[in-house]
């Protein structure tokens, strides 16, 4: 990964986190495509997840088991692999349910944003597990996604907090559920 792009990671990360409501102002003027919000910010994120996983797991056994670690990073790569592609489906239908604009490009931008403090967090968690309990700090992700959907999404304004509400309590549900699934299938073949 190139200075350039590592940089613009960083200070993605940086407005995101610390400054959520300038950074989705920025973002509603952004040129920047899917493609390149994929490939320039989500996966290189997503891979160091993997790795933190990878590494936190191969260390913490006392085999050094490679097998296992390499199963565990591969399921944090689909968890949110998955909760991105499901999360933008039901952010995406849920809006004609409350009368709104559908608009997939934005959506697809709003949960890629909002899902970096879970990305941050599993990084952090993965290298060191016994800090699991800093998972709770994910939640942060429901801010980022209330302050960029109300920047960002075209709703009636009576009905914006409770497609919220519903589209927050929708997007936990599933990455629940998919985490408990892929944790269940992972333990079932070790």
């Amino acid at each position: 990964m190139e200075a350039n792009n590592r940089k613009k990671i960083v200070t993605t990360l940086k407005e995101n986190i610390l400054n959520p409501k300038d950074f989705w102002i920025a973002q509603k003027q952004s040129t920047e495509t899917h493609a390149q919000r994929i490939t320039g910010f989500f996966l290189p994120l997503l891979g160091l997840a993997a790795v933190a996983v990878f590494l936190g797991e191969f260390f913490r056994s006392s085999h050094f088991y490679m097998g296992y670690a390499v199963l565990k990073a591969m399921r944090e790569i689909v968890l949110f692999v998955l909760q991105y592609l499901l999360a933008v489906y039901f952010t995406n239908e849920l809006i004609k349910t409350f009368k709104g604009e559908k608009n997939i490009e934005v959506v697809r931008k709003l949960v890629l944003f909002s899902m970096t403090p879970f990305l941050l967090v599993s990084i952090l968690t993965g290298l060191f597990q016994f800090l699991y309990v800093l998972d709770i700090m994910g939640v942060y992700s429901f801010y980022i996604f209330w302050l960029g959907a109300n920047e960002l999404l075209e709703l009636p304004k009576e009905k914006k907090d409770s497609y919220i509400i519903i589209t927050i309590l929708v997007n936990f549900f599933v990455f629940s559920f998919l985490s408990i699934i892929l944790s269940k299938l992972l333990t079932a073949y070790f």
